[in-house]
């Protein structure tokens, strides 16, 4: 009975996010002024670079450290959180494993960037919402977009892009794509053009207008972006020509040029990653209108009857002037990844 009891612990522990991936510390970040120390658990951290970091353990109680420098002295107390694993137990196993994390301090977190200034007219430390590299004017970023490389869903695409900050905050987007590898999910028999392709991207973005995430390393943006792609390829069809009492399966290769415009609101986030490096995470939504041309195909619907058992195209029509809709809702996922010049 006992090795049962076992058992069944064992599962429960296996099952609580916050036990098996948190540690019993968590590590903070203080950005604090220069000429800046940090008290922490009776220790005394000097500023090297621009911030002090501390790994309290996590606990129910407040974190608590304090702040000095040659004028002034400041305590400073944040109260504990719920960690994200602790509510990922929701998401598996109908939250079984919160009955373990509740037990257990690996559940708290506290918040993991904390950034101080000094009032001017006071001159205490104080906890500021304000970013800490926010984004001048006639800065520039160099930047690709990785997901372009390796999409199979479209066409993959290798881009490389310039973002120039005209005013704090503010900056202009100009992006080329170009298609460099052969077209996935088709076979034709015959290439009946030559598979090429490009796009580019004009977007502008306000930056640091709200902070939702609250932490001052982030720089948050509101986005307006225009795409434009055109492409050519060869792509095929099946369909079922029916002559009277004769009908018959006919495999044809056709050309297809495709001109897609998309237009989106993008909410996003910069961050660095290193001095130089930073992550452009963003998802938004808008519209895509799309042309498509199928000069001379033989193809057509109203007389023949489009075969998608088995097809290679687990897009099908997609690629048919016939069958196409000229503009459709669309939704923007990605991150783009590049250096500050």
């Amino acid at each position: 009975m006992k090795h049962i009891y076992r058992i069944i612990i064992s599962i429960l522990l296996l099952q609580s996010c916050a036990t098996l991936y948190n540690s019993e510390t968590t590590k903070v970040k203080v950005f604090v002024p220069e000429n800046t120390s940090l008290v922490f658990d009776n220790d005394t951290l000097n500023l090297e670079k621009n911030y002090l970091t501390v790994f309290p353990k996590r606990s129910k109680d407040d974190l608590k450290f304090s702040l000095f420098n040659s004028e002034t002295e400041s305590d400073f107390s944040f109260k504990s959180r719920k960690s994200t694993y602790y509510y990922l137990n929701i998401l598996t196993n109908y939250g079984i494993g919160m009955l373990i994390d509740a037990n257990s301090n690996k559940r708290f977190t506290y918040k993991n960037v904390i950034h101080f200034e000094l009032d001017t007219t006071t001159q205490n430390f104080v906890v500021s919402n304000s970013k800490i590299s926010p984004f001048r004017q006639h800065d520039v970023f160099m930047y690709t977009s990785p997901l372009r490389a390796i999409d199979i869903t479209s066409d993959p695409m290798l881009t490389l892009g310039v973002e120039y900050f005209i005013l704090d905050n503010f900056s202009v987007s100009l992006e080329y794509g170009t298609i460099f590898t052969q077209r996935f999910r088709v076979n034709p028999t015959n290439e009946l053009v030559e598979n090429k392709g490009h796009s580019q991207r004009l977007e502008i973005k306000y930056y640091n207008a709200f902070n939702l995430t609250q932490n001052p390393r982030i720089n948050e943006y509101l986005g307006l972006e225009a795409r434009f792609m055109s492409h050519q390829f060869t792509d095929d069809i099946q369909y079922l020509i029916t002559d009277e009492d004769i009908s018959y399966t006919r495999t044809e290769d056709f050309i297809v040029q495709k001109v897609v415009s998309v237009f989106n609101l993008k909410y996003g986030f910069n961050f660095p990653v290193g001095k130089r490096l930073y992550f452009d995470v963003y998802s938004g939504f808008g519209l895509r209108l799309k042309d498509i041309k199928n000069p001379n195909i033989f193809f057509d619907r109203n007389l023949h009857s489009y075969l998608d058992i088995g097809h290679h195209d687990y897009f099908g029509k997609s690629n048919l002037e016939a069958y196409q809709k000229k503009s459709n809702f669309n939704v923007s996922l990605g991150f783009k990844f590049g250096i500050k010049l």
